[in-house]
């Protein structure tokens, strides 16, 4: 693994190779959590809209077969309260004593029978197979007071609730006053008698006529089962939830904050959801804590379904997924790994001893070949390579040659120059000396012609009077001749300046060359010094 250490090639190809997969892997664990979380969240969202749906259905059936068996029990209480009224004709109030009523109970097996009468502005209960409903007012008895006033006026009822035939009025299930139990209360006035006759049954006759279809029976089954991971599940009524006031349950349909199951896992923003859900009808959902999910349905008559599904199972599920993956993801990259290295270190092996090569050729050593025993591009390259140093080596033994070629003719031309400076430097120092020597003679013979002719000159100034022309003539020449004189000294004096430049000239140009084969000199100990650093087979 030392090759994973230290900065290799094998070892950047197989950190390369690795990484690749990582990397992919890593992208893909992480697109298939994230649609793991869709599918796992779309699969809960299936399964609590399909159980809503059930629901949502079986509250219908429920409502419409109770509704059934309530008309048919307000048949029932129909037929009863006239065969009641049959009997108790002809009759006054204070003749119609409790017994004769629980006479009448037994006999039509009903929970009890009341009768109802005027009393100023009230409507009271005069007489019962109850005792305890005996005196009791309906004046506050919100719309069943309406109810009992339009009934007993013989006039139709119409407060919208409960069941209505001529001369007779059913209200809804309701709460008893002074038992806590609900009941099915009947009203029948035909006139035919001072009172108006009250039968009821109890609520549980309605129930076990609909337990079949009942939302409760449906929602325990789906609790119960097992493979299940619906937790609670709750029909809200909205509308009582919402006012959030602890008010007595009269009648369950219309006060009844839960209408079926239970509703124990609360959210703080439950009141929020609900009335989300009722004003968008679409359904919401709420994460409770790490294991629970909280789904809001909307469903008619303001009415909501809200289902708890437990997550830990799903979760489980979920984590031994990924894990079983990652697991596999971790044996697979350990086998490629180890595969990869064994692939490596069979085929890259030439690497590590061309790179030992390649070092010793930057270190000067051209003395070894190397040796790859593989036809493939590695073995090209170690060929190459040798061929490489081969030329080299005869490029850097041409070079001593010449290098050796180079400094023989810096010297003999630096001892060339060096003697022909010398000579060069004796015949200018000779020339200048002897052209001094001239020049000043010839001055000398100039300034003597010169006085001559100044001499001849005054003796002509005396003697021009005697002959004019002649005197002429002479004096002319004198004064050319002296002219010549002048310009050939002049001549002399450029010749020497001449002469001396050009020596000086030929002195720098000397010198210059001096300079040229020094520094040709220095330059070939220089590349000799360069040279001698690389190793080679001298042949």
């Amino acid at each position: 693994m030392n090759f994973l250490k230290n900065k290799t090639i094998i070892g950047q190809i197989i950190t390369m190779i690795a990484l690749i997969p990582i990397i992919i892997c890593s992208i893909f664990i992480f697109i298939f959590v994230r649609q793991m979380e869709k599918e796992f969240d779309h699969f809960h969202r299936n399964d609590v809209l399909r159980t809503a749906s059930i629901l949502k259905s079986a509250i219908e059936i429920s409502e419409n077969s109770k509704k059934t068996v309530e008309r048919l029990i307000d048949e029932k209480l129909h037929l009863i309260s006239k065969e009641i009224a049959k009997e108790l004709r002809g009759k006054t109030i204070e003749e119609v004593t409790q017994q004769d009523l629980i006479a009448l109970r037994n006999k039509y097996d009903v929970y009890n029978i009341s009768l109802l009468v005027r009393r100023n502005d009230d409507i009271i209960i005069a007489q019962s197979s109850d005792p305890n409903e005996i005196g009791l007012s309906t004046k506050e008895w919100g719309y069943w007071y309406d109810a009992f006033q339009q009934l007993m006026s013989g006039k139709p009822v119409t407060v919208g609730k409960g069941y209505y035939q001529e001369h007779y009025w059913v209200g809804p299930i309701s709460k008893s006053d002074w038992e806590n139990k609900y009941f099915k209360y009947a009203y029948y006035y035909d006139g035919t008698t001072e009172f108006m006759i009250n039968p009821y049954i109890l609520d549980s006759e309605i129930y076990h006529a609909t337990k079949h279809s009942d939302p409760e029976a449906l929602i325990h089954s789906i609790l119960k089962f097992k493979e299940s991971e619906i937790e609670e599940i709750a029909v809200i009524n909205a509308n009582v939830l919402l006012r959030s006031e602890n008010r007595d349950i009269i009648e369950p349909e219309r006060d009844a904050p839960i209408l079926y199951g239970k509703n124990s896992y609360k959210h703080e923003k439950d009141h929020f959801y609900i009335q989300k859900v009722l004003k968008e009808n679409q359904m919401e959902s709420v994460k409770l804590g790490e294991n629970y999910r909280k789904y809001y349905l909307p469903i008619p008559n303001d009415r909501v379904i809200t289902i708890v599904t437990d997550l830990s199972a799903g979760t489980k599920f979920f984590h031994n997924i990924i894990f079983l993956f990652v697991l596999s993801f971790v044996a697979a990259f350990v086998i490629i790994f180890f595969v990869l290295q064994v692939i490596t270190k069979k085929y890259l092996t030439p690497i590590p001893t061309i790179h030992r090569y390649i070092n010793k050729i930057a270190a000067g050593d051209l003395t070894e070949e190397i040796h790859v025993d593989q036809k493939n591009e590695f073995g090209d390259i170690a060929a190459h390579l040798n061929e490489m140093t081969d030329r080299i080596s005869q490029l850097i033994v041409d070079i001593k040659n010449d290098i050796e070629t180079l400094r023989l003719v810096s010297n003999v031309l630096s001892e060339t120059v060096h003697s022909y400076f010398h000579v060069m430097d004796e015949v200018s120092t000779t020339m200048t000396k002897e052209s001094r020597e001239i020049f000043h003679e010839i001055e000398l013979e100039v300034k003597e012609i010169r006085q001559n002719y100044e001499n001849i000159n005054q003796q002509f100034e005396k003697l021009k009077e005697a002959n004019h022309l002649e005197f002429h003539h002479v004096s002319n020449f004198i004064i050319q001749s002296s002219h010549q004189l002048i310009k050939l000294n002049d001549l002399m004096k450029q010749n020497v300046k001449k002469v001396t430049e050009m020596n000086l000239s030929s002195f720098d140009a000397i010198q210059q060359l001096n300079e040229i084969i020094i520094q040709l000199d220095n330059l070939s100990k220089d590349l000799e010094n360069k040279i001698n650093k690389f190793k080679v087979q001298e042949s």
